[in-house]
Parts: C-alpha cells; sequence; structure tokens
C-alpha cells in the first residue's frame, strides 16, 4: 500500500503522491439501516484494499435517523443490535470497529445530510468522533459537507471537488443537469464528485481552454455520482420510498485512477436485491453481536 502525505488546510485536503493514485470513491452507506447492504459494502472496500486504493467517503456514512428527536425516527429502519438507550454512541463504537481492518486505506470520511442532522438536533459530531477513534490505528481525515482535494504527484496537480449533494432524487435526469450547474462555478476542478440522490453516473464533460501562451487545448472535468449502499425500495410492495414514488436505484462505488494527470473511472455498480422485510436480507438470522 503506498502512503501518502496529507495535509488541510480549511476546506482543502491536499494529498502528495510519489506515482499517481487510485481513489476508491464512496458515500450513502447509511451503514445501521436494515436496509444497508453490508455483504456488498465491505466486499467492494476488499475490491479497494486489493488495488491498493485509499478510500474516500463523501457522506451519510450513517443513517442515525433514529435519535429521540427526530421526526424519521423508525425502529423498524434500525438494526436490531442499535435499538439501544445510547444509540449514537454505540453505532459511532461499532462502526469503528468493523472498518477498523479497512482504516490504513481510509483517506477521508466527509460528512452528509443525516450526520448534519445529528449536529444539528442532538449535538453531536458523528463522523468527527468516528475519524478520532480510527485515527488510532491510521491517519484518517474528516471533511465537510462539501470541500476540495488537491492530489499532488511528482508532475502534476489534480483538483478535486466534492460535494455531498443536495435537492431531490431527479428520478428522469438522475441529476445529469447538475453537471452542467457545477461545471461552471467549479472551473478548477478536473474532477467532481456527488453522493446523496443514490444514483450513479460518470459524465465527462469536454471543455475547450487556451493557455496563458496562446495555446489551444481541450481538457475533460469528470463528474462521478455514487449511489451507496441503501435498498430502500425493498421489492416495491410497502414502504416509504415506493408510497412516495420512488425508484429502484443501484449501489456501488468508483475507482478513480489518476496517473501522469490522466483520469481513469471505473464503475463497481451493483443491482440492489428485492427484499420484502428485514428477514429475506439477512436469511432469517437475527443480527448477532458481533
Amino acid at each position: 500500500m503506498q502512503k501518502y502525505k496529507t495535509t488541510q488546510k480549511g476546506p482543502v485536503t491536499t494529498i502528495t503522491s510519489k506515482d499517481g493514485f487510485n481513489f476508491f470513491i464512496t458515500s450513502d452507506v447509511h451503514f445501521d439501516s436494515v436496509y444497508c447492504n453490508r455483504s456488498r459494502f465491505f466486499k467492494d472496500l476488499d475490491i479497494a484494499v486489493e488495488r491498493e486504493c485509499n478510500i474516500i467517503i463523501i457522506g451519510d456514512l450513517f443513517d442515525a435517523m433514529n435519535g429521540r428527536f427526530d421526526p424519521r425516527r423508525d425502529m423498524s429502519h434500525l438494526r436490531p443490535e442499535y435499538r439501544r438507550e445510547d444509540y449514537y454512541d454505540y453505532i459511532v463504537e461499532d462502526t469503528a470497529k468493523k472498518l477498523e481492518k479497512y482504516a490504513d486505506h481510509i483517506l477521508l470520511i466527509t460528512d452528509g445530510n443525516h450526520e448534519g442532522s445529528v449536529l444539528k438536533n442532538a449535538n453531536t459530531d458523528l463522523i468527527g468522533r468516528l475519524t478520532k477513534k480510527l485515527s488510532l490505528k491510521s491517519k484518517v481525515l474528516k471533511g465537510g459537507y462539501g470541500g476540495m482535494i488537491l492530489a499532488k504527484d511528482k508532475s502534476h496537480v489534480t483538483p478535486i471537488k466534492y460535494f455531498h449533494g443536495s435537492g431531490g432524487e431527479a428520478p428522469v435526469t438522475r441529476g445529469a443537469i447538475q453537471t452542467s450547474r457545477q461545471a461552471v462555478f467549479l472551473p478548477d476542478a478536473h474532477i467532481v464528485l456527488n453522493g446523496h440522490s443514490h444514483h450513479a453516473y460518470w459524465i465527462p464533460i469536454v471543455r475547450e481552454r487556451v493557455s496563458s501562451e496562446g495555446e489551444h487545448f481541450y481538457d475533460i472535468q469528470h463528474h462521478v455520482r455514487t449511489p451507496g449502499y441503501l435498498m430502500s425500495y425493498g421489492d416495491g410492495s410497502h414502504g416509504w420510498e415506493v408510497t412516495r414514488g420512488g425508484i429502484p436505484k443501484p449501489i456501488g462505488s468508483f475507482v478513480i485512477k489518476i496517473k501522469d494527470g490522466e483520469i481513469f473511472p471505473y464503475p463497481i455498480i451493483h443491482a440492489p436485491k428485492s427484499i420484502s422485510a428485514v428477514a429475506d436480507q439477512f436469511d432469517g438470522i437475527i443480527f448477532p453481536q458481533e
């Protein structure tokens, strides 16, 4: 595993490597939800380790919707082992324990709207607490809801914008319209990362450029949206996602390789399972304490 030098200044995280980067980009894991496909998530993390990737999680690692003052509270959506008085404490402890084996590869975990809601309503920073625990094993940085990453190798600098996401799910366009909006106000970014809507896409936008020396050239701004691992549509027969007119969505992540200034996105995308109840997803096993 190649080790990178990392620093943070305000919203900018700088990563320095001697020879390129392999990033595993994911978001929207919703780890404590019964609808999180944990087996697929861990298999994909194993792929990241096998490919010597550094892992970046862009918001909503936690579902965290079952706090006492959360109007979305529904215990049927919470894994049984987390139905405890110290719910927030325990999901941090347990998630840290389960991600510890990947800590050497986790570079950055950022806030999402679910973690932001907990901070607003319960005054606790779930991602800050988690990254501190993981950093006891290996340095894991915390990022904001949005921010910039500068990936520097010996001859190139690749600016990356990350933003957890906003707005609705855009069932027709899958949020592709937002790429045109972001391309306008993010002129320096070579890669733009989004999550939140649980859609998946890679859209390369070609830009016509001119250098200060008068050289005419083209480049590409890569827009990547990661779907995460929440399968809230189930089998389409019941539940909030169904009754509101939601749609089934993929699960998964992206690997982005950067080498000599060239950017290569690789999707790791899967179909969700069709599940009608918690027992279907977990083969009838009530979650053992691990």
